[in-house]
């Protein structure tokens, strides 16, 4: 069967080819009625306008995709859902895939989308990423923004939370509450992450003339599995665990369902803070304690970025860093 041509929108419309095109691309100087005169005969014939070929006339697409680790994990949910709806009000659609903490498959989902003519990409990199893993956009100058973990050696915008003030913030919620020493449990070596918290915790243990010694540090994978083998092992080895902090919501989860199954009280006999504020954190009982990175607004204004890139055909790096907040709740002692 034929495909129906923009011509033949035309000729049954009774316009110039011209004409019928602004109407579908929403642009230009027509009048109401030739307006819907177009549209019906687009309608009546099963029109469908072919998004990618008015990319490459106009060079500039109004795709983006994006690539994050796991949306099962709550906090990705509420980052993407704001993310896509932003990208709507821009006018932009979105492609979504997940490369599951796989470099081999983070490099397969660019690829991709890079195929598939996106404007720009948003990402929240894969631990270890380089810039080689990114070459294929960049060579292809198509702007890439990096949310939540940055990549400062890479030509790439970054939206994320200040992560010095949130690790600062956790460890002094501890410290207020009379703790002299913690665990930090969770998140990926070498990451800007980590190493960010892990910065704000020492400065709030030197303020309190604690050594850095004085919070160990037990990184690992980024669930539920990994907070409940490590509060375990915590408890078998003896470690001085009276407060735990937790990278994020879901290893909070995890800790809590192996805390009960120890007899462990929290809120009582230990104090657990974590990261993110997610539905999680407030549905637990007791209340978890959590510093509030603002997911929904990183994804708002990733989508704004990588917009903003589209329409000026720019790649400049820029850095938005969002004050964290603690939400203090019933898991503190």
């Amino acid at each position: 069967m034929k495909r129906v041509g923009l011509k033949d929108v035309a000729a049954k419309a009774g316009v110039s080819v011209a004409t019928a095109s602004y109407v579908m691309a929403g642009r230009g100087r027509v009048s109401e009625g030739t307006r819907k005169t177009v549209l019906k005969a687009a309608d009546e014939l099963g029109f469908v306008r072919n998004a990618a070929a008015a990319n490459l006339r106009s060079g500039q697409s109004r795709l983006i995709g994006v690539i994050l680790n796991n949306i099962a994990n709550p906090f990705f949910s509420h980052l993407v859902s704001d993310l896509e709806s932003t990208a709507y009000k821009e006018g932009f659609l979105t492609i979504l895939a997940t490369a599951q903490n796989d470099l081999e498959r983070q490099g397969k989902m660019l690829e991709s989308m890079v195929s598939q003519g996106v404007g720009a990409i948003i990402l929240s990199p894969v631990h270890e990423t380089k810039v080689e893993d990114l070459q294929v956009a960049f060579t292809r100058r198509i702007p890439v923004v990096s949310c939540v973990r940055d990549l400062p050696e890479c030509p790439v915008s970054f939206v994320g939370v200040d992560d010095d003030k949130s690790g600062y913030l956790a460890m002094r919620a501890a410290l207020s509450a009379g703790h002299r020493s913690a665990v930090f449990v969770g998140g990926y070596e070498r990451t800007t992450t980590l190493e960010g918290r892990r910065a704000g915790v020492q400065r709030a243990l030197a303020e309190a003339g604690l050594p850095h010694s004085a919070c160990a540090f037990r990184p690992g994978p980024l669930s539920m599995e990994f907070g409940a083998s490590e509060i375990r092992e915590i408890c078998a080895e003896g470690v001085p665990k009276s407060a735990v902090i937790c990278f994020n919501d879901y290893i909070a989860t995890g800790i809590y369902e192996a805390a009960r199954e120890l007899g462990i009280r929290i809120g009582k006999d230990i104090s657990v803070i974590s990261f993110d504020n997610t539905p999680i954190s407030s549905a637990l009982a007791p209340r978890l304690t959590t510093v509030d990175i603002f997911p929904g607004r990183i994804g708002t204004m990733a989508a704004e970025r990588a917009a903003e890139m589209v329409r000026a055909g720019s790649s400049l790096r820029m850095v938005h860093r969002i004050e964290p907040e603690l939400v203090s709740r019933a898991s503190i002692i």
